[in-house]
């Protein structure tokens, strides 16, 4: 699923398409995005609207229209967002086509995941504006860390990373990353975890984030190398720090990767 940077490079995708009307709204009929609204609504509502803004928080996107219209849009496990001349035809993958005059915004869902909702109204919509602060954002302190564990003490560190109640935005990868920068293993309980590294694990969600916005969410790709991004998809992957051989094992449902002579229960 794409996390943070990966949605936040997606949503930048239609940006071209800022400042110009919608000529033409397709929806795919077969598509389940559309389960939480009618096809027929998008159509009419998006149709001779002016694309005026984008945004987004955590793995949620939300783009403003002119008429006070919202389209909140959710990738879901393998949603992207892609922009195409005018003359694109549309394939049985695309969920939503959005035609300007020069160009074609295209919402493309092959699993069907992902979520679309419509809001019309002056204000953004109570989900959007009700969400928890975000990892980039500058209130976003170790409070909310510490509360967090202090309220789910007898979990695993990494499933409560994957909390989108208090981390906008973390994912697999992410959690990961910040694990294996904190020296904290993924299968560690809350409350077994000091209160200094409780201080290292925060100071890495955020430079994790910021990390991964500045390159992912710039310009698509990888982040840096030395990240323990480039060798965790695979078996047979070697610490960036020790070289030590890195193990993969399903920790609460979700495949982890760790370093054993950095993160040690």
């Amino acid at each position: 699923m794409p996390e943070l940077a990966e949605v936040a490079y997606a949503c930048g995708q239609w940006n071209p398409g800022i400042g110009k009307f919608v000529k033409e709204v397709y929806t795919n009929p077969n598509s389940r995005v559309f389960r939480e609204l009618s096809r027929e609504q998008v159509m009419s509502e998006l149709s001779g609207a002016k694309l005026t803004s984008s945004a987004t928080h955590g793995k949620q996107m939300l783009f403003k229209f002119s008429g006070n219209k919202w389209l909140g849009l959710h990738l879901g496990m393998t949603g992207s967002l892609h922009i195409e001349n005018s003359s694109y035809k549309h394939c049985k993958q695309d969920a939503l086509i959005l035609l300007q005059s020069k160009q074609t915004l295209i919402f493309r869902d092959p699993r069907q995941f992902g979520r679309l909702r419509l809001h019309i109204g002056k204000e953004a919509p109570g989900w959007w504006s009700e969400l928890p602060l975000s990892m980039l954002d500058s209130e976003f302190q170790s409070e909310i860390l510490d509360n967090a564990m202090k309220r789910h003490s007898k979990r695993p560190v990494k499933a409560l990373l994957l909390d989108q109640r208090y981390f906008q935005g973390m994912g697999n990868w992410m959690a990961d990353e910040v694990l294996w920068r904190a020296h904290v293993h993924p299968a560690q309980r809350c409350a077994e975890i000091s209160s200094a590294k409780r201080k290292k694990l925060f100071t890495q969600i955020k430079f994790v984030a910021n990390g991964a916005i500045n390159s992912i969410g710039k310009h698509g790709g990888d982040p840096p190398k030395g990240w323990l991004f480039h060798v965790r998809w695979k078996n047979g992957g070697f610490c960036p720090k020790t070289n030590v051989p890195l193990i993969r094992e399903e920790i609460g449902g979700r495949t982890s990767c760790w370093s054993p002579g950095l993160q040690k229960l």
